[in-house]
């Protein structure tokens, strides 16, 4: 019987299967290669086994459901980042945006699979947090966050990542930048139908194409500063 997350299920040693005796890391590794080959939809018990080379009931000696096999999956990429870097909890912060992007980016399936009901951190992803949290209250830097300010803090640059990885434009019109007609629309139209708000915009046509992640995460950053230097005994 399933007990939900992977990580209350009672521990089993490897099987031996076709003399290889598997462990949980394997299947992990496994379910990442295919999803971030063929996306996450396609991870299945059967398709995973394939990609070991055993039978599909051969995986339910150490997961329960795709869910949990999910679990291992999403630990296991937790596992592998580094510890943020940094002079101050500014740049420290940035470090962590950077990274997170570059979860996203490597494998693209990975913020589908955050936080569904019924699942729970594992030790990687634990540990990640841990390493977050010691950055940023660390006392050889000035200042540093409290305990309490790492949770908004890392919370919301997480969040804006997020965002910024599910949008597939990375501008507003990245997506129509390559048409050979945008230009001579866009005028026609905010004329032609009295959008003065766009009006006072023209001539910034760039700013609605390029890539807007640092620009983005430093009014995060700066937000952030605003808040919690107004604060007293905020930060340290």
């Amino acid at each position: 019987m399933s007990t939900g997350s992977v990580w209350l299920r009672p521990a089993r040693t490897p099987r031996s299967a076709r003399g290889q005796a598997f462990t949980q890391d394997d299947l992990a590794a496994a379910g990442v290669a295919l999803a971030d080959r063929d996306g996450l939809a396609v991870v299945s018990m059967r398709r995973v086994a394939a990609e070991l080379g055993i039978t599909a009931m051969s995986l339910y000696w150490y997961v329960d459901t795709k869910d949990q096999l999910v679990e291992l999956m999403v630990d296991r990429i937790f596992a592998g980042r580094p510890a943020p870097i940094g002079d101050d909890w500014r740049a420290r912060l940035r470090s962590i945006g950077r990274d997170t992007l570059e979860i996203y980016q490597a494998h693209p399936w990975f913020v589908h699979a955050l936080g569904h009901p019924g699942t729970l951190p594992g030790p990687g992803q634990l540990r990640h947090w841990n390493d977050h949290v010691v950055a940023l209250t660390d006392p050889g830097i000035t200042p540093r966050l409290t305990p309490a300010d790492v949770t908004l803090a890392v919370g919301t640059v997480k969040n804006f990542v997020a965002g910024y990885a599910l949008n597939p434009a990375r501008g507003v019109l990245t997506p129509y930048a390559g048409h050979p007609g945008i230009d001579d629309y866009l005028r026609d139209t905010v004329v032609g139908h009295g959008l003065d708000g766009l009006r006072s915009v023209a001539g910034l046509r760039h700013q609605f194409v390029e890539d807007r992640f640092d620009g983005g995460l430093d009014v995060v950053l700066d937000g952030l500063e605003a808040r919690m230097s107004g604060r007293a005994g905020s930060i340290r």
